[in-house]
């Protein structure tokens, strides 16, 4: 990352911690930071991957999946003084219990196995998982969505664990590059249109006043 893209990466970062967390109690810190990276639509964006900017990118453009999402809460509850580490869960997106929509179904056993990333936190002198990988309109489609989460308990996690000894199909992870592009593509469009109908008749997505003034 330049200089000058660090620079304003950090400067974002703290706009925002200090946007969510004044003038709140320490519980009432964590959720407001845990809510407002919740809120964030998720997407998966293969253009960022490896990518060192990946944080102001995600806030920018207003849509993320787990990894920058949980990047972004490490460092702002690292910032409030409270313990945190990644935690990595394997999973299938075939597992997941959900109501895809049929154009997807056909590419969901050529899948490969996938690693979905969360967050560990020490809370109250507990470990407790913390996971705010799913906007809340999501729900509406079986997504498991931390709505509402009290800053003290253990959250769901986003997905279904893979087991070590799942029995894998035939097919499974025979997907070419361009199958799996295609999912991500069929994967954020589908989830778009799920917001616009639960969104139907408000005047916008949950969380786009927040990101607006980032953006110009």
């Amino acid at each position: 990352m330049s200089g000058r893209n660090s620079e304003r990466s950090y400067q974002l970062r703290e706009d925002l911690f200090t946007g969510w967390t004044r003038g709140l109690s320490p519980v009432e810190q964590r959720i407001s930071i845990f809510s407002h990276i919740r809120d964030i639509p998720y997407a998966i964006v293969p253009e960022w991957l490896g990518t060192d900017d990946i944080i102001r990118m995600m806030i920018t453009a207003n849509r993320g999946w787990c990894g920058p999402k949980h990047q972004l809460l490490a460092w702002m509850f690292q910032r409030l003084g409270t313990e945190i580490r990644f935690t990595l869960i394997p999973f299938r997106w075939q597992d997941q219990k959900v109501g895809y929509p049929e154009s997807m179904t056909r590419l969901l056993p050529l899948l490969p196995s996938s690693t979905h990333l969360c967050c560990t936190a020490l809370l109250n002198g507990t470990w407790q998982l913390i996971d705010a990988t799913w906007d809340p309109p999501l729900r509406n489609v079986g997504f498991p969505v931390n709505d509402p989460w009290d800053g003290i308990s253990e959250t769901t996690p986003a997905v279904i664990r893979l087991e070590p000894n799942a029995v894998t199909g035939s097919s499974s992870g025979s997907a070419t590059y361009k199958e799996r592009i295609k999912f991500v593509e069929g994967l954020n469009d589908w989830l778009d249109e799920v917001r616009k109908e639960k969104n139907r008749f408000k005047g916008g997505s949950e969380g786009d006043w927040l990101f607006k003034k980032h953006c110009k």
